[in-house]
C-alpha cells in the first residue's frame, strides 16, 4: 500500500511539473507554441518542455 501512495504522489509531482513548464512556454512564446500544435508537431513543443525543465534544473544547481 506505502508503496502505491508513493508512486501515486510520483505522478502527481511529476504532472504538475510538465503542466507548469507547458504554462510558462505558453506564456512565453504562445506564437511559437500555437503554430506548433496547429501544425501537429508535438515533438516541438516536448522539446521546448525539456528545454524549459533543464533550464529550471540548471538554475535550481546553480543556486545550491
Amino acid at each position: 500500500m506505502k508503496l502505491i501512495l508513493q508512486l501515486n504522489a510520483l505522478v502527481g509531482v511529476a504532472s504538475t511539473v510538465a503542466a507548469t513548464a507547458m504554462i510558462a512556454l505558453v506564456l512565453t512564446r504562445p506564437a511559437e507554441v500555437a503554430s506548433a500544435v496547429a501544425e501537429r508537431e508535438y515533438g516541438a513543443v516536448a522539446l521546448a518542455m525539456v528545454n524549459e525543465l533543464g533550464g529550471w534544473l540548471h538554475a535550481l544547481l546553480r543556486y545550491l
